[in-house]
């Protein structure tokens, strides 16, 4: 097996497309944000990722069946645009592979007519924040600009950290040198390993709806937060005191990703 196999499944004709992306990550805020997405949308599979890359495991679904760690791209055209959404179960951890795979990806979109992509990741914080702030890093100071006006939710004059890590950010930074403008969208939440960021993710989605006029219903969203928060209160104690445990010996936990 070669290092990147990739499963064509549909070749959509589009027009211009938005690329989103919401990979695992720091709370997972983004592949929460973007499957959600997938679940409205009902999207058409265009591709399948597989690599070895990829960590050396399988996941054994419901039914007890086995599957492949596997990065799916998406489309589906919402209202007058065509989106590209691309969401999976992992992404690679060490840099050159992280490097082909952000490569692979550009390639793929650009061949789609892609132009413009949003990626979502989270910046961890020490606490849970109450009210998420989300900062945003641009390609370009035109797209800054266009993306301020159709959003207030992104803080873009902070400097919060000074990298993006993983594909989050090599989206963006490969993707402008084949010319395609990006925004990430980089939102507040909590650096626990353990720490499932549906409030930040929700954050994002409202942003999102903002930028490109998505007919989203976040109900849904806010019944699992309080379902969450509600199995959470159970072993807060036991979380606390291992949050205070890590903080001596965890460093810098502003990781973005």
């Amino acid at each position: 097996m070669e290092r990147y196999l990739v499963k064509k499944i549909n070749s959509p004709k589009l027009k211009n497309p938005i690329l989103i992306e919401g990979l695992p990550g720091v709370g997972n805020v983004g592949k929460i944000a973007v499957d959600f997405l997938i679940d409205k949308f009902e999207p058409t599979p265009v591709c399948e990722i597989y690599s070895t890359s990829f960590p050396h495991s399988v996941f054994v679904n419901d039914s007890n069946l086995v599957e492949m760690p596997v990065v799916k791209i998406y489309s589906v055209k919402v209202g007058d645009k065509d989106l590209l959404l691309l969401a999976g179960d992992v992404q690679p951890v060490d840099e050159e592979a992280s490097y082909q795979f952000s490569n692979l990806i550009v390639e793929t979109i650009k061949k789609l007519g892609c132009k413009e992509m949003i990626t979502l990741g989270g910046i961890g914080t020490m606490s849970e924040p109450k009210n998420p702030k989300i900062y945003g890093a641009a390609t370009s100071k035109e797209i800054k600009a266009e993306f301020s006006k159709r959003s207030e939710g992104i803080i873009f004059n902070k400097t919060k950290a000074d990298a993006i890590v993983g594909a989050t950010g090599l989206l963006l930074g490969i993707g402008k040198l084949n010319d395609i403008e990006g925004v990430g969208l980089i939102v507040e939440t909590f650096g626990h390993q353990f720490h499932i960021g549906l409030k930040e993710a929700k954050e994002l989605l409202k942003v999102l709806k903002d930028l490109l006029g998505l007919d989203i219903d976040l109900k849904e969203l806010d019944e699992e937060i309080v379902q969450e928060e509600k199995e959470r209160e159970k072993g807060n104690k036991v979380l606390t005191k291992t949050v205070k445990r890590m903080s001596g010996k965890a460093g810098d936990m502003s990781y973005i990703g």
